[in-house]
């Protein structure tokens, strides 16, 4: 257990820093799906290709962009509070399950809190087909990226929006972002 934190997030007997999976076709049933969440401000599933996306809001220097492809298996453990974006945060083993590590991080010298967003898949703004949309609630900065070639590729966009909470889609634009339409 953390001296620090509390060690919930990678203790199996909390719910807490975790991803639930909630059967509701029979017996109420949980089931932990993925664990080592710090803090996961807004996730959405690319309704393409399946992929979840998360925007996990760090605790000190990092916030990061985690990803899980569609059709994972077992585990998947994002590390909290072991590792904090890419850097280790408290020197302690990491508990069960395959560590995944996040496609984006920024510090905190670029924002201060992650507001996770969606993968555009709308006809109206061509140049964000198919990249993953997200923003910071402090510096109210937009940024998207695309994987290439495996990495995650950042580019900020020429838009910010002050104190960002979320994002939104739009059915009528093929699963657009509502604020890209012009309010």
């Amino acid at each position: 257990m953390s001296p620090k934190f509390g060690g919930k997030s990678q203790n199996m007997l909390s719910l807490l820093g975790k991803l639930l999976q909630l059967d509701v076709g029979g017996p109420a049933h949980v089931r932990i799906a993925a664990l080592g969440l710090r803090n996961p401000w807004r996730f959405s599933f690319d309704r393409t290709t399946g992929d979840l996306w998360i925007g996990d809001v760090g605790q000190g220097d990092w916030e990061e962009i985690d990803v899980l492809r569609a059709g994972w298996t077992g585990v998947p453990n994002f590390g909290w509070d072991v590792w904090e974006g890419r850097a280790r945060f408290e020197d302690k083993p990491l508990s069960p399950g395959k560590l995944v590590r996040p496609v984006a991080v920024y510090s905190h010298g670029a924002g201060c809190s992650v507001t996770g967003g969606f993968v555009y898949r709308g006809r109206t703004v061509p140049a964000l087909a198919g990249r993953y949309v997200y923003g910071d609630y402090c510096s109210g900065t937009i940024w998207s990226l695309a994987a290439k070639q495996g990495k995650a590729v950042p580019r900020r966009e020429r838009i910010s929006v002050a104190n960002l909470v979320s994002f939104g889609e739009d059915a009528a634009i093929v699963c657009g972002l509502g604020f890209f339409r012009g309010r």
